[in-house]
């Protein structure tokens, strides 16, 4: 099957983490992928798996001339792979293609423009029920346009070495830098473990329109030498490699997929509990769960894992197992390609 993907900004977030596996995994099963995106410093890792990938022209020209390359490509299925930029491209390629689009969506949809065109989408993935639950009651979208397929991941067939954390431990957090994602409370968890144990890094890795502020944050809290900010790399490995604890504190959406990565890699994970990241917990002991809005049991959870070395591996190993029953790529895969068959099916009769 020939399959147009689309993006927004391939910059480090949850849809360029999710689309990776998803663009990797259909051209591995024999599929034709070609990609449409606004560029981006993932860019080139997607141009490396051999696919022809366009960036979004500006002008009319530009874009009449790359919608004339996609119609000589014949895709089967448009598939935006999340936010409002890859969707808003894909609705308009959709049209002049004619051709059906598929929605994966990964968080809350917060505009009416963006809940109209999902609507308005052959089909309609999300990564878990209480994001379908969202989708049906509060934005209107059929229910029978509706799959949930949670997210997949790679794991190594190899189980990671055991977690040993550094003379001066990393603590880090990673995701894209946006009011709503609590990441003050990291800052405020930050302060007070550097308080109590002296000698940590603090790392944020990501970009985002909240990070001025909350770079200002930092400095006021008299941070500065001791947390960082940094774009991420782009490798999910090197990522996870740089931290020995990672905490997420988002509770709205979007950090799901950073916390199954991390656990994947055997990183001991701390996350408020609260939104997605409990629909993809299913027992306990895989990662440290705190209330959300609550710093201080943020460093105490850090405080705990550090002071223990032995409970912080055993949480390690049991993140992997997890991850590796309940999220393998392969199901993922499994449902996506279902969709995009029965979708074909659906819309060529």
């Amino acid at each position: 099957m020939r399959v147009l993907v689309v993006a927004g900004r391939l910059d480090w977030s949850v849809p360029t983490t999710h689309a990776l596996g998803l663009v990797e995994g259909l051209k591995q099963r024999g599929h034709e992928v070609q990609m449409v995106c606004r560029g981006g410093v993932f860019l080139p890792r997607f141009q490396s798996m051999g696919i022809e990938v366009y960036q979004d022209p500006g002008s009319w020209l530009a874009r009449r001339r790359m919608t004339s390359f996609l119609e000589d490509f014949k895709p089967a299925v448009v598939h935006a792979v999340g936010g409002p930029g890859s969707l808003r491209i894909a609705t308009r390629l959709s049209g002049l293609l004619g051709k059906p689009m598929i929605h994966t969506v990964h968080s809350w949809l917060r505009a009416e423009r963006s809940a109209r065109a999902t609507r308005s989408a052959s089909g309609v993935i999300v990564v878990n029920q209480d994001l379908r639950q969202h989708m049906v009651s509060e934005m209107g979208i059929k229910k029978e346009l509706i799959r949930v397929i949670p997210y997949g991941i790679d794991v190594l067939d190899t189980d990671p070495n055991p977690w040993v954390p550094r003379k001066i431990p990393v603590i880090g957090t990673v995701g894209r830098l946006e009011k709503g994602r609590r990441l003050d409370d990291f800052l405020l968890a930050a302060g007070l473990l550097r308080q109590k144990l002296g000698d940590v890094i603090f790392t944020v890795l990501g970009e985002g329109p909240d990070e001025r502020r909350l770079r200002s944050v930092c400095k006021s809290m008299d941070l500065e030498g001791h947390l960082t900010f940094a774009a991420p790399p782009a490798d999910v490995d090197a990522v996870y490699r740089a931290f020995d604890i990672l905490m997420l504190v988002s509770d709205w959406g979007g950090a799901g997929v950073h916390m199954l990565e991390g656990l994947a890699r055997g990183v001991p994970t701390i996350a408020t509990g609260g939104g997605e990241i409990l629909s993809l917990l299913g027992e306990e002991g895989i990662c440290t769960l705190v209330r959300p809005g609550d710093p201080e049991a943020l460093a105490q959870a850090g405080t705990r894992l550090l002071a223990d070395p032995e409970r912080a591996r055993k949480q390690a190993e049991k993140g992997v197992g997890y991850v590796r029953s309940h999220y393998p790529m392969r199901a993922m895969l499994d449902r996506v390609e279902d969709l995009h068959q029965s979708i074909c099916q659906t819309t060529t009769v």
